[in-house]
């Protein structure tokens, strides 16, 4: 089986879930079968990488991936006018990442043309949230949105949150969820720190961390490991609330992992999230969750309350007394335990049954 992915983003050059999920699966289904990705070029060097045995093909030099707090719209369409290369291989599945979607539109002519299956993996559905992003434009961005679930012989939506929302939009929905290395997390000892909240990921206004700046104690650490359009003032919130803050803009993912398992717990306050990776692979360090119950916060169905972690409101009162609450040495085991059912492995063959469901023999 020959397997085409199409993202715009690049893992482990940008690091974000979506791309993460890709990384993951791809490399254990290149064990058996061929996988491309097919992106922006983040990296220096040549266009065309091999990378645990996933063949990556850089299409278009980056323009940002942001402008101001927003993804940048001239990288979106650039990525989608540059898919040309696709047509000089023959796959038999062609997967593109939901967002930023402009670039789905020309897949799909692609997977027509090629008489290939068509698949969209799905992260999380935005809706009215389009308002909340683009203002009044938000309405062009729901109907892109609803044009794109509507075009995929199958869209596999990786959380059930996700697939729920879904399926008013789309008939073909099927459920394959992100994973975590549990083999690999085990093998990685914690690092030697002392911090009592931690928080992974991109710094951009839905993840509040300026919400979680508030909320810490102030005889409380905080490590925040992450970079985006939002770290700058974050930097001077920390500075002006006099809080014990360090920021981290990346580290090697074996480092993030001995940070996690060093640290009492992980705060994800996202209003957002399509699955919440990072929630996951802390629970697999035995860490304590901490997130938001937002309706459209995928990551809150990981936590069982009061057992691997909590979700709460997005409220500094809320999450200082959720911190307050955790108990690492009682709640480390519940935490190994809700992750165990989400390994890779076992995902990835679930994947590879999904699209050999799909192919079309001619």
């Amino acid at each position: 089986m020959k397997i085409a992915y199409i993202s715009d983003v690049v893992y482990p050059f940008v690091k974000g879930g979506a791309e993460k999920r890709i990384y993951e699966m791809g490399k254990r289904l290149a064990t058996q079968d061929e996988v491309h990705v097919f992106g922006v070029k983040w990296w220096k060097g040549e266009s065309d990488i091999e990378l645990d045995g996933i063949n990556i093909h850089g299409i278009c030099k980056p323009l940002g991936l942001y402008t101001g707090r927003r993804r940048s719209f001239k990288e979106a369409l650039r990525f989608a006018a540059s898919l040309r290369p696709l047509l000089n291989y023959d796959f038999d599945i062609i997967d593109c990442n939901q967002f930023p979607y402009l670039h789905c539109f020309p897949a799909r002519v692609i997977s027509q043309l090629k008489d290939v299956s068509f698949v969209i993996t799905w992260h999380e559905w935005w809706g009215n949230y389009w308002y909340t992003y683009i203002g009044a434009a938000g309405f062009v961005g729901k109907l892109i949105e609803r044009a794109t679930a509507r075009m995929a012989d199958q869209i596999i939506a990786v959380s059930q949150n996700t697939a729920d929302s879904l399926r008013r939009h789309a008939a073909d929905v099927s459920l394959v969820p992100n994973g975590v290395d549990t083999v690999y997390i085990n093998s990685v000892p914690p690092a030697q720190c002392d911090i009592d909240a931690l928080f992974v990921g991109r710094l951009i206004p839905e993840k509040h961390v300026d919400t979680l700046i508030r909320a810490v104690p102030a005889d409380l650490t905080l490590c925040v490991i992450g970079d985006g359009p939002e770290k700058r003032s974050l930097m001077q919130l920390a500075e002006q609330q006099h809080k014990r803050v360090t920021f981290v803009s990346s580290l090697p993912y074996e480092d993030i992992i001995g940070v996690m398992k060093a640290s009492q717990s992980l705060v994800l306050p996202s209003s957002r999230e399509g699955f919440g990776i990072v929630a996951l692979e802390a629970l697999a360090c035995g860490t304590p969750v901490i997130t938001s119950n937002a309706q459209e916060n995928a990551a809150a169905a990981l936590i069982d309350q009061g057992e691997n972690g909590f979700a709460v409101e997005i409220a500094a009162n809320q999450i200082r007394s959720a911190l307050l609450k955790i108990d690492k040495s009682k709640m480390g085991r519940a935490a190994t335990t809700k992750a165990a059912k989400f390994d890779w492995n076992p995902l990835a063959e679930k994947l590879r049954r999904e699209y050999q469901s799909l192919i079309r023999y001619t």
